[in-house]
């Protein structure tokens, strides 16, 4: 099933936005950044302790959007002793103001890592965010903050962003409203998160709906590494879209789930993705495990005369390599494949022994990229896929525009 292009006679208003998986710092992780910080005579750091290497190669395709979303799975926080253990997660503000200056836009800071470092961890997240002037929606220094949407207008176009998790890791917020708190919704087979009801949630989506030109839905849901989403969540992604969500966007499963297109009581159609997979991690020893792999999912939102919705989407696959010396880095796939190429094409006139082994070394690596490429579009309906040349595809027919 495919998204309807709204043609109008005038020209209309549109956004471009760009969606991305988790951010999760992990030991090898920041052992990356901080192997690459370097140090200005003045005892400043020039480039983030390291974050912006970490981030840069994902800096064009951020920069091309109008509004680039991250899911920030892990507290940020400037205390000397952090929370630790396994799978308790931590940042430095470092990594905030790298995420902005590679071009990021919003963090959505709902999962069930929000509490890793206790309640302040929450009030401190915020502040650091605020401070290197990233927009944020999610838990925040009280019940109310965590609920309201984050609205701002773009292009003339008011976008409202709602976060949820429907995990916590076994806490519960506090009974005081006055708390720092974690939006969650409980799945109706387990209310004992303590948090509110699908019917709560659906009430808000469409009252934030009834005051903006459009809503966009993040959702922290699903079963870490299944490759199908929950029924549960196929459920609730139809009925926020019923709510007014001109897209619901999800992660947690740490893999890529599918991307499909479902349609509105009122005949209009909207985008889901269940889970776009990490951004970046350490998770996945061999380069072919599919924790590696994540999704950069771009696309278009146009006002046209029945109102705003998805006009265009373009998949931009990605996976974390680990690139030897130059430690954990998430890269494009297509510039990955294209670099690989180019350079085995210079070889190929090469008669020594040195350029012989290079070029069936890539060989090997080409071959392996290319299948871990086409793994990742097959989350995609082939009418959102793009053609060999590259060109986006409308999302009508499947047709270029």
């Amino acid at each position: 099933m495919l998204l309807c292009l709204i043609i109008a006679a005038a020209p209309t208003a549109s956004v471009d936005l760009v969606f991305t998986g988790d951010v999760i710092p992990h030991t090898s992780v920041k052992q990356t950044a901080a192997r690459h910080a370097r140090v200005g005579p003045d005892g400043k750091s020039l480039n983030h302790d390291g974050w912006d290497h970490v981030f840069g190669p994902l800096s064009d395709a951020f920069r091309r959007a109008d509004v680039a979303v991250v899911n920030l799975e892990t507290p940020i926080t400037s205390g000397r002793e952090p929370a630790t253990g396994e799978l308790v997660f931590n940042a430095r503000p470092s990594l905030a103001r790298a995420l902005a200056a590679v071009g990021v836009t919003i963090a959505t800071f709902a999962n069930n890592h929000a509490r890793d470092q206790d309640l302040d961890g929450i009030v401190q997240t915020r502040k650091h965010l605020r401070a290197a002037g990233l927009k944020a929606v999610g838990a925040a220094p009280t019940e109310r903050e965590a609920w309201q949407p984050l609205c701002f207008e773009q292009h003339g176009l008011k976008l409202c962003f709602i976060a949820f998790t429907r995990f916590m890791n076994g806490l519960h917020n506090e009974a005081d409203e006055a708390a720092p708190f974690v939006p969650i919704v409980d799945y109706a087979a387990d209310r004992s998160t303590g948090g509110i009801s699908e019917g709560q949630l659906l009430r808000k989506v469409r009252e934030t709906a009834a005051r903006c030109d459009a809503v966009f839905v993040t959702p922290h849901w699903g079963e870490e590494y299944f490759l199908e989403p929950l029924q549960a969540d196929r459920r609730l992604a139809a009925a926020l879209v019923d709510a007014g969500a001109v897209a619901v966007i999800g992660n947690h499963p740490h893999v890529l789930q599918a991307v499909e297109t479902v349609t509105r009581a009122d005949g209009r159609e909207a985008l889901v993705a269940y889970s776009l997979g990490n951004l970046v991690s350490s998770q996945g020893a061999d380069d072919m495990d599919t924790r590696r792999d994540g999704l950069m999912l771009s696309l278009t939102v146009t006002a046209g005369p029945d109102g705003v919705s998805v006009t265009k989407v373009k998949p931009v696959p990605v996976w974390t390599d680990n690139r030897g010396d130059q430690g954990i880095q998430p890269v494009l796939a297509d510039e990955e494949i294209s670099a690989m190429s180019e350079r085995r094409r210079l070889l190929e006139a090469r008669a020594d022994v040195a350029s012989l082994k290079e070029y069936r070394a890539l060989g090997r690596r080409l071959s392996k990229a290319t299948q871990r490429r086409e793994r990742i579009l097959k989350v995609l309906p082939a009418a959102l896929l793009r053609d060999e040349g590259g060109a986006e595809l409308s999302l009508r027919e499947g047709r270029r525009p």
